[in-house]
């Protein structure tokens, strides 16, 4: 009897690894293509030297050794495009989802820490109003009002305006999520203690809950790095976004959609790189998720 309970002790625990073992290959795989992606937009351009806006060969060229991408309808290499774009499609997303990301975190922790109804109602009420209008045409209304071409250096024409459109709008969020994660951690025994002793409310939020509050919006924030891709992606063909002849993501496949059936490589090469990308990013807030919530498990 004793044996067939430890055989069964032991395996239910054999079981209860599996999932985490799985899950950290899930998690090396997905950083894996991250990195890839990464290490290619930085390398390839610094590597080759071509000028991702010169005419180097005849117009619509297939891929070839030479151009593993092929040229688009002028005569400019896609491979060289499409990589140099991926520096600032990601510079772009890694600004967009970092200051909602820390300004939304700390300001829904705040809140949610908050005994005030008073400045709960407010900022929530905030946030509702944000959330509830539609994000991508909020968007497009405040780069269209800041301007599609404002340039504030080192960003690319346009890239300050979807910067500004996405700092307004994407903190509201972190703060949702912030807030309701820490309703649940100030009925913690620690947090408690921590009043009862007299400590501060900015040391309670500082030490005792914000530590608990970041691995929920930085799993959120991982996926929404890819969004935010999508989002610069999308923006072209809404005639706004990253303007020529800068390459970026969308630019390339909005030039490339009148020449699917003569010249598909433009614009699919391109999907390729950024499908590569999301499924890594994918892999990573799955993995990042999972780990989440068996923390939170007793």
């Amino acid at each position: 009897m004793a044996t067939e309970t430890a055989e069964g002790v032991g395996a239910s625990r054999v079981s209860a690894r599996r999932p985490s073992r799985s899950r950290r290959v899930e998690l090396l795989i997905g950083v894996g293509l991250i990195v890839a992606v990464l290490v290619a937009c930085l390398v390839i351009p610094m590597v080759d030297g071509t000028d991702p806006n010169a005419l180097v060969a005849i117009p619509l060229q297939a891929p070839s050794a030479e151009h593993p991408f092929g040229t688009d309808s002028v005569g400019r290499d896609v491979f060289i495009r499409v990589f140099t774009a991926g520096r600032i499609d990601i510079a772009l997303a890694g600004l967009g989802v970092i200051v909602p990301l820390v300004f939304g975190t700390v300001i829904g922790t705040w809140v949610g820490a908050s005994r005030s109804r008073a400045v709960d109602a407010v900022v929530m009420r905030l946030t509702d109003g944000v959330i509830a209008f539609p994000f991508v045409i909020l968007v497009l209304v405040i780069v269209l009002i800041t301007g599609a071409g404002t340039r504030v250096w080192p960003l690319p024409a346009g890239g300050a305006s979807i910067l500004a459109a996405v700092w307004t709008v994407n903190w509201t969020i972190y703060a949702r999520l912030a807030r309701t994660r820490t309703h649940v951690l100030r009925g913690e025994d620690y947090v408690a203690a921590a009043r009862l002793l007299g400590f501060s409310h900015v040391r309670i939020v500082a030490r005792h809950l914000l530590p608990s509050v970041w691995p929920t919006t930085v799993t959120y924030a991982v996926a929404d790095a890819l969004s935010m891709v999508s989002l610069i992606a999308a923006l072209p063909f809404l005639g706004a976004g990253i303007q020529p002849p800068t390459p970026e993501w969308g630019s390339i496949m909005y030039e490339g959609r009148g020449y699917l059936g003569d010249a598909w490589w433009i614009s699919l090469t391109t999907v390729g790189v950024v499908m590569v990308l999301g499924f890594g990013v994918m892999l990573v807030v799955d993995a990042l998720a999972s780990n989440t919530r068996r923390a939170r498990l007793p």
